[in-house]
């Protein structure tokens, strides 16, 4: 028989190694994308199931907002004026969901400095809200929203407040419209992360200006009703409200007059509402946060809409 020279053995034995190697690599890395689509498969899954899920905390604020019987009048600090029954905790299988209702008239709505007749209330406002700066610095600020909300004018060109948003990195132009989040209020000339997180509980954006609801604002909102507020004329107003709400606005007439406060500037009873459902599944949580809207005609009936949504997932 022929003898097969070793060198050739050699170098068969090496190929065939290399091969085994390049299919291992193959295999492993087959393997490693199949399971990173099993996994990008079951998020998906279980993102719709708890959004789904998430629903049902919507649909049941509807409900409590088309309740003639119910004015909203009695919030905690934060302005929760109802909770998601625990009954309900379970009413999708496999994910437990939670939720709470708040109103929304009960916060500074920043786009009412779109009006400048609001700045000195809100320079009152957020004078107690954040104390250590100072007065010309609380007026920049208010002017700095101002700016931010306002339809831009060409004869303006560029200003301050433009050129500072323009040398930021990134740099970015404002928006010049009214806000659609109050976390957007994070872009602003100014605002450091600590006055953001002091004014983050009391502030928010809704579609358009809006008034008070003198029911359910706390005692630091209220202060933004007037440049002349103070805590004791405040506590004069939190008295007449009570425990169950002013429920007809003549009856305080002469104390709204007594403490400066304009009639245009409250209600008593709000508009706008914020849905908040929590869902959790398989080690994953949900928030689905939604904006609605409570209208009541001429004759008294009542209608809500959903007006926008939006979610995070951690």
């Amino acid at each position: 028989m022929p003898q097969i020279n070793n060198k050739y053995r050699g170098g068969a034995l090496l190929t065939a190694l290399f091969i085994m190697t390049l299919v291992a690599i193959v295999a492993t890395a087959m393997s490693t994308k199949i399971q990173v689509d099993i996994y990008r498969t079951r998020l998906i899954i279980t993102h719709d199931k708890l959004y789904y899920a998430s629903q049902a905390v919507a649909f049941w604020a509807m409900g409590e907002l088309n309740d003639p019987k119910k004015r909203f009048t009695k919030p905690d600090a934060n302005g929760m004026v109802s909770i998601y029954p625990k009954a309900l905790a379970n009413i999708y299988p496999n994910v437990i969901i939670s939720g709470e209702l708040y109103d929304l008239q009960a916060r500074y709505n920043l786009n009412n400095l779109s009006n400048k007749k609001m700045i000195l209330g809100f320079v009152n406002f957020i004078g107690y809200t954040v104390p250590q700066i100072s007065i010309p610095e609380k007026m920049t600020l208010a002017l700095a929203i101002n700016d931010w909300i306002s339809t831009y004018d060409l004869a303006i060109g560029k200003d301050t407040f433009l050129s500072y948003y323009l040398n930021q990195k990134p740099p970015y132009y404002p928006s010049h419209q009214l806000m659609s989040s109050g976390s957007e209020l994070r872009l602003i000339k100014d605002v450091s992360a600590k006055i953001y997180l002091a004014l983050e509980p009391y502030i928010t954006a809704l579609p358009e200006p809006t008034t008070l609801n003198i029911n359910t604002a706390s005692k630091q909102v209220l202060l933004s009703l007037s440049n002349s507020m103070t805590e004791e004329k405040v506590n004069q107003l939190i008295e007449a409200r009570g425990k169950n709400g002013i429920k007809r606005q003549d009856k305080v007439n002469e104390l709204l007059k007594k403490l400066n406060i304009s009639a245009d500037q409250i209600t008593l009873e709000s508009n706008y509402f914020l849905s908040v459902a929590h869902t959790s599944s398989d080690n994953i949580n949900f928030t689905l946060f939604t904006l609605l809207k409570r209208s009541r005609d001429k004759k008294g009936k009542l209608s809500v809409t959903i007006l926008r949504e939006s979610f995070n997932v951690f």
